[in-house]
C-alpha cells in the first residue's frame, strides 16, 4: 500500500479513489482466489482418483499437484484488456483501445502447448499455464496462492485419507472469480 501510495508517474499521482480501488482490488484477489484454487483444487483431486491416490503415496508431488489444479481449473478463467496500441492478431488489425478477453482457461488447454491438454496430470512437466498470467499482469500474489495451496490441499490429504464428493454439481460462490460457493464432501467408512 506504501508503493501504490508513493507511487507517481510523471507528476502523477493515484488519487484517492483510485487507491481505495485497488486496495479492494487486492483485498479481494487476495483471498477469493486462493479459496478458487483450493477449492477447484480439491475438487479436481477428487474427480480423478488415481492422481489423488498418487499424491497421497508421494506427497512430494504436491508442488507440481498445485500446479495443475491451476492449469486445469484455476479461479481466473478470462482476462480484460484494453489494446494500447495498434496490433495485428492473426492476420487481422485490432485498434488502439479496443477491449479485448484473453480465455485463460482455453489457453491452459492448448493441445500446441500442453500434450494430452484435457487430462489431469499432477506430473505435468513443464507446466507453464497462465492461471497467475503473465508480463506486466502477473499475479502479485502466485507466489503466496502456490504456498497456500500447497499447505491446505497437502493438509486436507493427509488429515482425511478417505474423503469423497458428496456429489458432482458445482454450486457457484457469489464472487468475480471461478470460486465453489460450496464443495459438500464427506470422509468414508
Amino acid at each position: 500500500m506504501s508503493l501504490l501510495i508513493r507511487a507517481e508517474e510523471d507528476g502523477d499521482r493515484l488519487t484517492q479513489i483510485e487507491l481505495i480501488a485497488q486496495s479492494i482490488g487486492l483485498l479481494i484477489a487476495g483471498f477469493e482466489t486462493t479459496i478458487g484454487l483450493i477449492g477447484n483444487g480439491v475438487r479436481a483431486l477428487l474427480l480423478h482418483p488415481a492422481e489423488l491416490a498418487k499424491l497421497r503415496a508421494r506427497p512430494e508431488l504436491i508442488t507440481s499437484a498445485v500446479e495443475e489444479c491451476l492449469r486445469w481449473d484455476g479461479p481466473i478463467s478470462a482476462a480484460l484488456r484494453i489494446l494500447h496500441e495498434d496490433t495485428e492478431f492473426d492476420g487481422k488489425l485490432i485498434r488502439k483501445n479496443t477491449p479485448v478477453v484473453a480465455v485463460l482457461a482455453a489457453a491452459n488447454r492448448d493441445p500446441a502447448v500442453f500434450a494430452d491438454p484435457d487430462r489431469f496430470d499432477i506430473e505435468r512437466s513443464p507446466n507453464e499455464h497462465l492461471a497467475f498470467g503473465g508480463g506486466a499482469h502477473f499475479c502479485l500474489g502466485a507466489h503466496l496462492a502456490r504456498l497456500e495451496g500447497q499447505v491446505a490441499i497437502g493438509a486436507l490429504i493427509r488429515r482425511f485419507p478417505r474423503l469423497e464428493l458428496v456429489s458432482g454439481n458445482v454450486e457457484w460462490g457469489r464472487s468475480l472469480f471461478r470460486v465453489p460457493g460450496r464443495l459438500p464432501v464427506r470422509t468414508k467408512g
